[in-house]
């Protein structure tokens, strides 16, 4: 019996690919290099209280970059460091780090993934809200030739959870939201959003948190197992 899947929907930061260090130690390592130094918990810290809060921009280069200029100079800011005269060339510096695999690791369960996806003539699609640096991070990655769509904020003009970068990825793979399979890490984010437009949506869990009543795998490969039996 043929499957009805004929795509799988990646979420890419924390389902794919995860920082090696943490945005504090690569902050500060990049702030060392110009005599500066700092706490890397304490910029960790204030990295993630002013990106969450801060409204992010979809699409567009200069936006994009003056976006992250501003959470940058607030977080070495709120961690009490005075950057001064420095802090475009070391903002410029931290901006190219986190566009290159030196940043990223790739968790080892994605690659034998794609590519059994691919020997099964099943396409995989990349739903992120990654800026316009993503292609040239994908590359450095050694990613890109497993995706046969890239659908990403700073192309669509969108974030997750908007519905049009889910629905984005539909089209460009010409397939129905019940042919496809959405894969993240968030709940706000990836499940909620592509099960409410009838796409087959599972967390991966890779820590095993208790998720009642959500579909859940702890290990990309499982993927292939829930395509074979056919039980989503």
């Amino acid at each position: 019996m043929v499957s009805s899947v004929k795509a799988v929907l990646f979420d890419l930061v924390g389902t794919l690919i995860y920082v090696k260090d943490s945005v504090g130690t690569i902050y500060a390592n990049s702030a060392m290099q110009y005599g500066l130094v700092s706490d890397p918990n304490a910029l960790n810290n204030c990295f993630y209280k002013i990106s969450e809060r801060k409204p992010k921009p979809s699409g567009g280069n200069v936006e994009e970059k003056r976006w992250w200029r501003e959470v940058v100079q607030e977080t070495f800011e709120k961690s009490g460091i005075n950057i001064g005269e420095n802090f475009q060339a070391l903002f410029e510096d931290i901006f190219r780090e986190f566009a290159t695999k030196s940043s990223w690791g790739v968790y080892l369960d994605v690659i034998p993934t794609l590519r059994n996806l691919a020997s099964k003539k099943i396409k995989s699609a990349l739903i992120s809200n990654f800026d316009n640096r993503l292609p040239e991070l994908l590359k450095d990655l050694k990613l890109s030739k497993y995706f046969d769509s890239l659908a990403y904020s700073g192309k669509v003009g969108v974030s997750k959870p908007d519905a049009k970068i889910f629905r984005f990825a539909l089209n460009e793979l010409n397939i129905l939201p019940e042919e496809a399979i959405c894969v993240g890490d968030s709940l706000e984010m990836d499940y909620y959003p592509s099960q409410a437009l009838n796409i087959n949506s599972l967390i991966i869990n890779r820590d095993k948190h208790n998720l009642k009543g959500i579909k859940t795998i702890s290990n990309l490969t499982q993927i292939i197992e829930f395509i074979d039996k056919q039980i989503v």
